[in-house]
């Protein structure tokens, strides 16, 4: 389970300089595992806003295709990709408190109050995108790439995304039965992102490779 909630916040300037990635209360190892998630999520990102169109993940995640709707989840992609390219981003390690992070949530952020993510203890046993398979149980929970583009997406200035649905069974349901929703919903930004740059890409794992075939 994911939190946000809308606060007043000083922005800077959009043109301004680029930040360095800074992280407030995080480990040296937890250092590593975010600049880690960080490059991957703008790089599978960039590969998602490329791959919308009219195909199964799209249906699957925005419901059924139309350009108006395709600009729209492109659009929302491309600006999760600015931000991260943008060098603004900065991380807080939280912990369980009633200030921070609740038993349930991988990460949160303020929407109003851009690019800070609040990552959660949670979030470090999330896996990385290439640990997950088809068919693997905990893709229905995420992966550490998946969440930051969750989160980003919510801010007000990238795709002012809303929490309508979480869950692959309870998201994707709602693609097909409210197609616009499902473009304001951060987890099917989330789940696209990760279906179409890896799960759908990969054999199923803990499987034997197939025998050799002649020609192969």
């Amino acid at each position: 389970m994911r939190r946000f909630a809308i606060i007043s916040a000083v922005f800077a300037a959009w043109g301004a300089p680029a930040l360095a990635q800074q992280h407030e209360g995080c480990s040296a190892a937890q250092v590593v595992i975010i600049d880690d998630a960080l490059g991957t999520a703008k790089d599978l990102t960039l590969k998602a806003a490329v791959a919308v169109g009219d195909n199964s993940d799209f249906q699957r995640w925005f419901g059924a295709y139309s350009q108006p709707h395709a600009e729209d989840v492109r659009a929302n992609l491309k600006s999760i990709v600015t931000a991260l390219r943008g060098g603004g981003v900065t991380t807080q390690c939280d912990t369980i408190s009633d200030d921070g992070c609740t038993g349930g949530e991988y990460a949160w952020v303020f929407p109003a109050q851009p690019y800070l993510l609040h990552l959660c203890p949670s979030f470090f046993n999330l896996p990385p995108l290439t640990a997950l398979r088809p068919g693997d149980r905990r893709s229905d929970n995420g992966t550490r790439e998946g969440t930051i583009v969750h989160e980003i997406s919510h801010f007000q200035r990238v795709a002012d995304t809303e929490d309508y649905c979480y869950s692959r069974s309870a998201c994707s349901e709602m693609a097909r039965d409210d197609a616009r929703r499902a473009i304001d919903n951060a987890d099917s930004y989330q789940y696209f992102t990760e279906d179409v740059t890896y799960f759908s890409r990969q054999p199923v794992a803990n499987k034997p490779p197939p025998a050799p075939r002649p020609n192969r």
